[in-house]
C-alpha cells in the first residue's frame, strides 16, 4: 500500500510539475527611448575604478574630514570629463532615477544591474554611474558591500559635493 501511495505521489507531483508550473510572466516594459549604457562593461574612460575605490578607502582609513567628489576623483588620477554621479541599487529602476535626478533628463536605460543578494542580512551591491552632460560615462562597482562612500541624503553627486568622514559608519558621506 504505501508503495502505491508514494507511486501515486510522485506521479501526480511530476504531473504537476509538468501541467500545473506557475509560470511568472514579466511585465512587458516599453522599449527603450534612448541609447543602453551597459553596467557590466568594464570600460574605464575616465580612470581606474580600483583607483577611486582606493581613494575612497584610504580617506576613511585616515579619517578625512572634509573633501569634495572632484578632490576625490583627482586623488585617484581620474579625468575632470564628469559632472554627475548617479547611485544605482538592485531595486533602482529607470523611473526612479529620472525622478531623482531630473524629470527632463533622457538617462540612457541600464542593463546588467546590480542584482539583489539572497541573504536578506546582507546589502546587495551597488554601483555608482559617472554622467557627462546627462550620458552615462563609466560605471564603478564597489567591491565591499558596505563601501566607504555614501551618498546620505543625496538622489546624486557633483564635482563640488562635500563629502565628510563619518565617525558612525567609519566612511565619507555626502553632505
Amino acid at each position: 500500500m504505501r508503495v502505491v501511495l508514494a507511486a501515486a505521489i510522485a506521479a501526480s507531483t511530476l504531473f504537476c510539475t509538468a501541467a500545473c508550473s506557475t509560470t511568472t510572466v514579466e511585465p512587458k516594459t516599453a522599449p527603450c527611448p534612448s541609447e543602453i549604457f551597459d553596467l557590466g562593461n568594464r570600460a574605464e574612460p575616465l580612470g581606474s575604478s580600483d583607483s577611486l575605490i582606493d581613494a575612497f578607502d584610504a580617506a576613511a582609513a585616515h579619517q578625512i574630514e572634509t573633501t569634495t567628489m572632484l578632490d576625490m576623483t583627482r586623488s585617484a588620477g581620474w579625468s575632470e570629463e564628469w559632472d554627475q554621479v548617479i547611485y544605482i541599487g538592485a531595486l533602482t529602476t529607470d523611473e526612479a532615477l529620472k525622478r531623482k535626478v531630473s524629470p527632463d533628463l533622457h538617462l540612457a536605460c541600464f542593463t546588467n544591474r546590480p542584482p539583489k543578494s539572497p541573504d536578506p542580512d546582507q546589502p546587495s551591491p551597488h554601483t555608482t554611474v559617472f554622467m557627462a552632460a546627462g550620458k552615462p560615462v563609466q560605471a564603478v562597482w564597489w567591491r565591499d558591500r558596505e563601501p566607504s562612500l555614501r551618498f546620505g541624503k543625496r538622489d546624486f553627486l557633483l564635482p563640488a559635493t562635500v563629502i565628510r568622514y563619518n565617525r558612525t559608519t567609519g566612511t565619507m558621506t555626502a553632505e
